[in-house]
């Protein structure tokens, strides 16, 4: 396989190619440094010692970034056209530019962010771009394509190809430097873009750093669960934390104030479960609820279980009374401040009753 000379100083590892030196070699022996093309010229007010440095890129994303889609059908290349890395270049460069929007001071409003990104990555700029670079002297493509060559947008898609490439090889920090020099350039050569005043000129070492929100900034502290929770509870009224009549904060612990005269007697709590010891029908869920246990059970053995209720006292501090039926017979009864719980001690002591409780170990 022959490489250019060109396309050999971009490798970070020449070795690692199999290369044939060319045919024509310098007196002393090293290659002839090709003509630059004549069809382009770079301005005068971008002298070559303010351009960066192209990144390196290993020999075979060399041969990717450079392979246009016209070759994948013409002659079957071995290596991939460029497509998928200009996609790649062309969300990493507008990452990279927002971001050098985003740290300049005074800070810009979401329109301007937008306004100045579009004019900073216009297509006539990224093509100028590519013909810093002179990436068109590399580029390998169908013959029926050299008439389109020289659009601007073939410039583009080539830049953006080999950022793209840059950035899997170099990452986020090192491909940052080099966007943000080519942007300050731009800036400071199209006279369109004199007015755009970008990032910080550290911006090099900020992209590669965590961002940290300045103190006081939007009215926020530097703690902003802190300076929600106090936003809140100065925005909304707290009546549904203070007790009525004192202002007190609320105190779930402290004792309750008395009753006003002629209010109905509280409704006393429920007592706690019955402590008859754990299910047996359930010995690895002690406190599983009895009922639909037993229920199940007695449907299992072909039984029929109804329970009748009874209401006693007056409504506000009365009991249920309830009884367990089984085939018509009664086997158990249970009461306490609600149903469901008569219906629980029921039907424990129904259970008990039909004599389907397992007898402890060693009696007999």
């Amino acid at each position: 396989m022959v490489l250019t000379p060109r396309l050999r100083s971009h490798i970070a590892d020449p070795l690692a190619m199999d290369i044939e030196a060319p045919n024509e070699l310098h007196p002393i022996g090293l290659p002839r440094k090709r003509q630059r093309s004549a069809t382009y010229e770079a301005p005068p007010d971008a002298p070559p010692h303010e351009l960066p440095e192209l990144p390196k890129l290993s020999g075979e994303t060399m041969l990717e970034v450079f392979t246009h889609r016209s070759l994948r059908l013409a002659c079957h290349a071995q290596y991939r056209d460029n497509e998928r890395l200009s996609v790649l270049g062309h969300h990493t460069l507008e990452m990279i530019t927002t971001q050098l929007l985003f740290l300049r001071e005074p800070k810009l409003k979401r329109s301007d962010i937008e306004t100045q990104r579009q004019a900073l990555l216009s297509v006539e700029i990224i093509d100028t771009w590519a013909k810093f670079y002179r990436l068109r002297d590399e580029l390998r493509c169908d013959s029926s394509f050299q008439p389109t060559l020289q659009e601007p947008e073939q410039g583009r898609l080539l830049f953006l190809a080999y950022l793209g490439a840059a950035f899997t090889e170099h990452g986020h920090t090192n491909v940052s430097k080099w966007i943000s020099a080519l942007l300050r350039l731009s800036a400071n050569v199209f006279k369109d873009n004199k007015k755009i005043s970008l990032g910080p000129a550290d911006f090099e070492e900020q992209s590669g750093k965590r961002f940290k929100p300045e103190e006081g900034s939007m009215g926020l502290s530097t703690h902003p669960l802190q300076s929600v929770i106090a936003s809140i509870s100065t925005s909304y009224p707290t009546t549904c934390a203070t007790s009525y009549n004192t202002g007190k904060p609320y105190n779930p612990y402290a004792s309750q104030p008395a009753p006003p005269p002629n209010a109905p007697p509280p409704i006393p709590p429920p007592p706690p479960p019955p402590t008859g010891g754990p299910n047996p029908l359930a010995p690895a869920q002690p406190h599983l609820a009895f009922l639909p246990l037993f229920n199940q059970t007695a449907s299992q053995r072909g039984l029929s279980v109804e329970y009748s209720a009874t209401f006693e006292g007056p409504p506000h501090a009365g009991k249920w009374n309830v009884t367990c039926i089984v085939n018509r017979i009664e086997k158990g009864r249970g009461s306490g401040p609600s149903k469901q719980l008569a219906k629980e001690q029921a039907a424990r002591a129904a259970y008990h009753a039909m004599g389907w409780a397992p007898r402890p170990f060693g009696r007999f």
